[in-house]
């Protein structure tokens, strides 16, 4: 390894050379670091100053601080008896038990001892654990909190002692890509794939891998476990310190990121996710007075307003609560494996499996295009003159949908759409703020407010939830007569309504609040 690389390590993962006294347990990346709204109108429950080098997205109010966590938590799952121990080839090696929390650092291999087996108590298994990289800490967030799973069950020890080899990739979800399931830091989400090769592609489809854990092979010898545990590189359960490791990282790709330094490093999307405001797709009035355009996640408000029908939307907040997914594959007795390597051929055989993929630019080649839609962006101004002073506001223009060169209709007209300060203002809040575990519930408020001068009538609230929120049943409230309904989105989560049918007069305020469960 090029010694300059060496050297620059501990500045490229955000540590001191020598001991590392900023790794409490628990410890966030920045204490001091407060948390301001990261760009004006974005409100919410997020704090956090912008560093000057990275652009805010239009729909993420929490963009990621600092360098990547040092280390990756990683938390041990395995049955109730059972020990486990981190760098067992080291002196004076402990092992713990389940639900022990450890740090590893990025970039290194590591073996582990699974002692006092179930049903095996002789038997001893050797896991390797490959960590590819950490979580990206927002200020606040304690990086130690949010543990990876090192899920080992009682079922999968005896497979891998009946001579089965399992392959487990954990994955840091993306929450765009999340899977309508709960899952808890005590039973994570494991999904079996067809292959090594097919779990690997969809982790990183679906989220950013941070650890691939191999278990089920042979015994390996003392020596191979002395050379494997490199000190400096785990962080021990209690433990607040990490020296600085004695060899360099054995993916050096992994252990030492590396970003253009003028524009910095790549935004990260898998800790957070915004939640409010209006997405890709802009909401809108349709055609028969029907609301159009919301996504998960978007929230919209409906009323009456002079006789016509008008839209508008909240701010948006940031929720952030990274989770890990497996990707589990078995090899023997599954399935039937050969390899030949003078002909070239691989062969994979299992019982009842059909699998068929394709590109999605194969299906998109079969269709031939017949027109063009397209949707304008909001252009349309409007300018106010007063004494010694000019205001200006500006309004969405109108959707269309245009066939060849002639327009066949108007999805939106321009004043449908409302962003005025004048008509109704909607704000959401998620309370409590900060960083939240799966399986912890979120009161989300909204409170609305008629800023114009004559009354809003048959107003409609609409919170399409992410599939990373599950609505708690029974939670809904208001502070007016109010009819609740939950409708099932796309993402297999609901749109919770609230439909206030009374007219709210000019200057008045409202509230309704409702819980969901973080999945």
């Amino acid at each position: 390894m090029n010694p300059a690389l060496y050297l620059l390590m501990p500045l490229a993962l955000g540590q001191p050379i020598g001991p590392l006294a900023s790794l409490p347990a628990g410890s966030s990346l920045a204490a001091s670091a407060s948390c301001a709204p990261c760009a004006p109108g974005y409100g919410g429950s997020s704090r956090g100053m912008v560093p000057p080098f990275m652009p805010v997205p239009a729909r993420q109010p929490c963009p990621p601080m600092g360098p990547p966590a040092p280390v990756l938590a990683v938390r041990a799952v395995i049955p109730e008896g059972t020990t486990i121990t981190a760098m067992p080839g080291s002196p004076g090696a402990k092992a713990y038990g389940n639900a022990a929390t450890f740090g590893f650092r990025p970039g290194y291999v590591y073996r582990l001892k699974l002692d006092q087996l179930p049903d095996f108590p002789n038997d001893a298994l050797y896991p390797m654990l490959e960590v590819r990289g950490s979580i990206v800490p927002r200020p606040g967030m304690k990086y130690m909190e949010f543990a990876a799973p090192l899920n080992i069950s009682k079922e999968d020890i005896q497979r891998a002692l009946a001579g089965a080899l399992i392959t487990k990739v954990i994955y840091l979800e993306d929450p765009a890509r999340a899977i309508p399931s709960s899952g808890t830091p005590e039973r994570p989400i494991e999904i079996r794939s067809d292959g090594e090769r097919e779990a690997f592609q969809e982790a990183s489809e679906n989220g950013r891998i941070v650890a691939v854990l191999r278990f089920g092979d042979r015994k390996p010898d003392e020596q191979e476990l002395e050379r494997m545990a490199i000190d400096g590189t785990v962080l021990m359960p209690g433990e607040n310190q990490l020296g600085f490791p004695s060899a360099p990282p054995m993916l050096p790709t992994v252990g030492i990121p590396l970003y253009d330094p003028i524009l910095g490093p790549k935004a990260t999307t898998e800790e957070c996710f915004p939640n409010g405001g209006d997405g890709e797709n802009r909401i809108g009035i349709g055609p028969g007075g029907r609301l159009g355009g919301l996504n998960p996640t978007d929230v919209s408000a409906e009323y009456s307003s002079n006789g016509k029908r008008k839209v508008t939307t909240s701010n948006v907040v940031c929720i952030c609560s990274p989770r890990f997914v497996i990707r589990r594959v078995d090899l023997m007795p599954g399935g039937f494996f050969s390899k030949t390597v003078v002909s070239g051929v691989n062969q994979t055989t299992k019982q009842n499996i059909f699998l068929q993929r394709e590109h999605s630019l194969a299906s998109i080649a079969r269709e031939k295009t017949l027109g063009f839609h397209s949707r304008s962006r909001p252009s349309a101004t409007i300018t106010m003159w007063a004494l010694h002073a000019i205001a200006s506001k500006t309004i969405p223009q109108a959707v269309f949908r245009v066939d060849g060169l002639r327009s066949v209709g108007s999805f939106v007209e321009p004043d449908e759409l409302s962003s005025l300060p004048e008509g109704l203002i909607l704000t959401k809040e998620v309370t409590p703020a900060g960083s939240v575990q799966q399986g912890e519930e979120l009161l989300i408020t909204l409170r609305y407010s008629n800023t114009g001068r004559k009354p809003i009538t048959d107003l409609i609230l609409s919170d399409s939830l992410s599939a990373r929120l599950e609505y708690v049943p029974g939670s809904a409230q208001a502070d007016r007569p109010s009819n609740v309904t939950t409708v099932a989105n796309e993402v297999e989560s609901v749109v919770v309504q609230f439909e206030i049918p009374g007219p709210i007069p000019p200057s008045s305020k409202g509230i309704v609040q409702f819980k969901v469960k973080v999945r």
